[in-house]
């Protein structure tokens, strides 16, 4: 009876044989992402940053534009 009611001892060399897997499997994926950002030509920063300002101005008096014609409608209805 006792063989029976006892408790398996774990499987140690599993977990390791895992953990060496799990630590490959980030290895490749840190590889890849480094390869993805190589073969991506490179964009001057300044550029970049010109680009998005230049954008958010423009969506800005994009907004502002809507808004002044949605106000001058509301006047138009007389409220």
């Amino acid at each position: 009876m006792k063989n029976s009611s006892r408790i398996p001892e774990p499987n140690v060399h599993s977990f390791k044989d895992n953990r060496a897997m799990k630590s490959n499997v980030t290895e490749k994926k840190a590889g890849a992402a480094s390869n993805k950002l190589e073969k991506k030509p490179s964009v001057d920063i300044n550029e970049s940053a010109e680009a998005f300002i230049q954008k958010f101005r423009h969506q800005l008096l994009l907004q502002r534009l809507e808004s002044i014609e949605n106000y001058e409608q509301m006047l138009a209805r007389g409220l």
